[in-house]
């Protein structure tokens, strides 16, 4: 465990705590909450990513995945190479 110290505005502390009794914690429980959600929302890669590219993995070594020319895709949406 780690601690750190926090310097906030005085305001920022009320509002903080009253959304901590809302959710009725304290509101180091609170700050605490917060840091673990966000730390999992920026986690490299996210769990969600991970499983995407397994699957897209496994399915390109079945030969399930088609790909197109970047031409074809460029011609599809209407876009010049020009504009690149």
């Amino acid at each position: 465990m780690v601690r750190k110290e926090l310097h906030l505005d005085e305001q920022v502390i009320k509002i903080l705590e009253a959304e901590a009794r809302r959710q009725n914690r304290s509101l180091k429980n609170y700050l605490e909450h917060l840091a673990i959600a966000q730390a999992k929302e920026l986690e490299v890669p996210p769990k969600a990513y991970t499983e995407m590219m397994d699957d897209l993995c496994y399915k390109f070594d079945k030969g399930q995945i088609e790909f197109s020319a970047i031409e074809d895709v460029l011609a599809r949406y209407g876009i010049s190479d020009q504009s690149l």
